[in-house]
């Protein structure tokens, strides 16, 4: 968080917290009789002070881990060794990693939004349909091979592994991890003859 939006934040919750000390002064209007309780009312507020102060700095730390976690999985997930494509039922892409992206061809951003079925060959994209429609029919992991037609290249043969997941509240999603094979796919031709 920036120091501009700390310094607001505190602001305002100064502003909550003598808004609600003028309420309950107003209910409670007896003000320190003695020198003995203005000392024990000052004693008070000293250690409420040093009480919030603790929980502040456990907070801060609290937080400081949140984004030290939070950044190692964006990592994670960024730079895996496959790639991860989140798929609405549709088949366009929701998200996508950077590996996905190269796979593809694309930056990130030209990604998300399109259908991921425009990148796969004429003759692949009846596989990807049938895979996606059983993901999420059967609302298991399922698998297919199909071929990413990439601009002007040669295809590039890859394994789609899917599985179907949901939110509450929030429509399922397909989870798809796509694994280059071209590689594999002379061989397994071999083998087919």
């Amino acid at each position: 968080m920036k120091s501009e939006d700390t310094t607001s934040l505190n602001a305002e919750l100064r502003r909550q917290a003598e808004a609600k000390v003028n309420k309950l002064s107003k209910k409670t209007a007896q003000a320190p009789k003695t020198n003995a309780d203005i000392q024990r009312l000052v004693h008070e507020l000293q250690v409420h002070q040093i009480e919030l102060e603790m929980q502040n700095d456990e907070l801060l730390q609290a937080r400081m881990q949140l984004e030290s976690t939070l950044a190692m999985y964006v990592e994670l997930y960024a730079f895996a060794p496959a790639g991860y494509f989140t798929l609405a039922r549709d088949g366009t892409i929701r998200h996508c990693n950077l590996t996905g992206a190269k796979l593809i061809g694309l930056g990130l951003n030209e990604l998300n939004g399109r259908r991921f079925s425009i990148f796969i060959s004429p003759e692949s994209r009846p596989t990807f349909n049938t895979f996606l429609d059983k993901v999420f029919t059967s609302q298991n992991k399922d698998m297919c091979e199909v071929a990413l037609q990439r601009n002007g290249l040669a295809p590039l043969w890859v394994r789609i592994i899917g599985a179907y997941e949901t939110s509450e509240g929030l429509a399922g999603l397909c989870y798809a991890i796509v694994i280059e094979t071209t590689e594999c796919k002379p061989a397994k031709e071999e083998v087919k003859r």
